[in-house]
């Protein structure tokens, strides 16, 4: 498995994934259609399983459910977390054609407001010197 295919998510899966991050709590497999009534149960517990076998998911706890016990699960990585380690793998086979200020200047390109991307930017370059103690 290259490192694209090692991180990328499916369809189902990125809208399984959605479901638990926005909750920010436990769900267990029945309650995920409620909150996406585009997947079928069936569906979730196989999304499930294959996302518990890649480490992007756990099983928070065992709970009552009706008469029944059931896995409950919160995901292992968080949005940020995943979309900056996808966009890197995304990006991965070009590395060493494009330099970093070229990724830059395409993702200025496609930004809506450039001033408040820049904000951003001088916000984050700021906090970085200030934890580093400046550039090296």
């Amino acid at each position: 498995m290259n490192k694209k295919e090692e991180f990328a998510l499916s369809k189902r899966e990125l809208d399984v994934m959605n479901v638990l991050w926005a909750e920010g709590k436990p769900l267990i497999a029945s309650e995920i259609p409620e909150r996406q009534p585009a997947l079928s149960i069936n569906t979730v517990q196989s999304v499930l399983k294959k996302l518990l076998h890649r480490g992007f998911i756990k099983v928070a706890e065992i709970v009552q459910s009706g008469t029944v016990l059931s896995r409950s699960y919160v995901p292992v990585i968080m949005p940020e977390e995943y979309a900056v380690r996808y966009i890197t793998s995304e990006i991965y086979p070009f590395d060493k054609m494009i330099s970093r200020t070229g990724y830059l200047s395409a993702l200025f390109e496609s930004a809506e407001n450039d001033k408040v991307l820049i904000e951003e930017l001088e916000k984050f370059i700021q906090e970085k010197k200030s934890k580093t103690g400046g550039l090296s």
